[in-house]
């Protein structure tokens, strides 16, 4: 691999670049549970790190996909209705945010298992 692959991550440096191991690390702590912070076992080992975030990164998508399809059913009766609709925007959007984070952890997790 002579570069990044598509959809890498653009704050972390390509897999061949030199900071790469050094950065790796911190960049899948940033997408874990704050507890694994606590972990020195898993902190030290990018690879179960790796393997935290692609976890943490999958139960993310799935609980943003369920808050937006109860949003306006749990919602609705609580809140006005331009509330609701925004409510609804904006949580789209951070599942497309949460959707890119997974893909860019999944990119990650295959340089580190030599995929």
């Amino acid at each position: 691999m002579t570069s990044a692959p598509p959809g890498w991550p653009a704050d972390l440096p390509p897999p061949v670049a030199d900071e790469f191991e050094a950065r790796v690390g911190g960049w899948l702590l940033d997408r874990c549970p704050p507890e694994v912070r606590a972990s020195f076992t898993i902190r030290r080992h990018p690879l179960a790190l790796a393997h935290v975030a692609l976890y943490h990164s999958t139960a993310a998508v799935a609980g943003q996909r369920e808050a937006y399809r109860a949003a306006r059913r749990e919602l609705a009766p609580l809140l006005p209705t331009e509330a609701v609709a925004g409510v609804l925007t904006d949580l789209e959007a951070i599942g497309h945010d949460l959707v890119r984070a997974h893909r860019e952890v999944g990119l990650v997790v295959a340089v580190l298992r030599g995929e």
